[in-house]
């Protein structure tokens, strides 16, 4: 860190290094990388089990009964 007159003022200069608090790694590049691949394996294991499949519930049989007495049968 270094202090210089400029205009009458006393303006500060600091490194990049410093700005940042320290070096950087590219740890969060790995980590977001890896975290996404065991979303998408996590969400194909239960898509390949079924367990987003739903049975029929009262709500879908009370549609189909009322698409049956719009159409008149």
């Amino acid at each position: 860190m270094r202090k210089e007159n400029e205009d009458g003022e006393v303006v500060t200069h600091v490194s990049r290094t410093e700005a940042r608090s320290g070096a950087s790694t590219h740890v969060t590049r790995y980590v977001l990388g890896i975290s996404l691949a065991l979303v998408v394996i996590a969400f194909a294991i239960l898509l390949a089990t079924g367990f987003f499949n739903t049975a029929q519930t009262g709500a879908d049989n009370s549609h189909m009964a009322n698409a049956v007495e719009a159409n008149g049968s």
